[in-house]
């Protein structure tokens, strides 16, 4: 009898034993920082573990569908994460996650890579949007990288003056840069 009991805990055992070590992955996830008294919020991928949160930030995990907003004085900012899966093929077991981003009824940010993508391709690593309080109109700080993981290069956008939305083609551009 003590024997079976025993061959009945080895299995949960083993299972209690590798659980550390699978919640210490690396993997990805996106800060959502709406600071509505600071007009200004932050999309951004950070490694975890994440050193500090405040109390008005949000950890989204990549690779999960979600929907976020922050209002800044007279602008609702919609934040749309979706998540895309393959059929077959090698990305099968990668599916990638992707970023919209609108103001108001204006899509700014449309279908960007975020984080690790399986065709390793360029990715929006941070936007950092802020709303002028008087007059001026939203200034959006645009990060890039040529990979998830590689050093960013951040410049400025007029969000009025884009005639367009940012998407995966934008986004490999000023990844490349000037």
């Amino acid at each position: 009898m003590k024997g079976m009991k025993l061959r009945h805990l080895l299995p949960l055992l083993l299972l209690a034993s590798a659980l550390p070590a699978y919640a210490q992955v690396d993997d990805p996830m996106i800060r959502w920082d709406c600071d509505p008294d600071g007009h200004k919020f932050t999309l951004e991928m950070v490694q975890i573990p994440v050193a500090e949160v405040t109390a008005r930030e949000l950890i989204l995990f990549n690779g999960m569908v979600h929907f976020e907003q922050c209002r800044l004085g007279g602008a609702n900012w919609t934040l749309l994460v979706d998540v895309v899966e393959y059929a077959s093929g090698r990305c099968e077991m990668d599916p990638d996650t992707i970023v919209s981003l609108l103001r108001n009824d204006q899509l700014v940010i449309a279908s960007a890579v975020i984080g690790y993508n399986c065709g390793d391709r360029p990715v929006l690593s941070a936007a950092r949007i802020s709303e002028a309080r008087e007059g001026g109109g939203p200034q959006l700080e645009l990060c890039t990288a040529s990979k998830y993981g590689e050093a960013s290069r951040c410049s400025a956008f007029e969000v009025r003056k884009m005639t367009t939305a940012i998407d995966n083609d934008a986004v490999a551009a000023h990844a490349r840069g000037p």
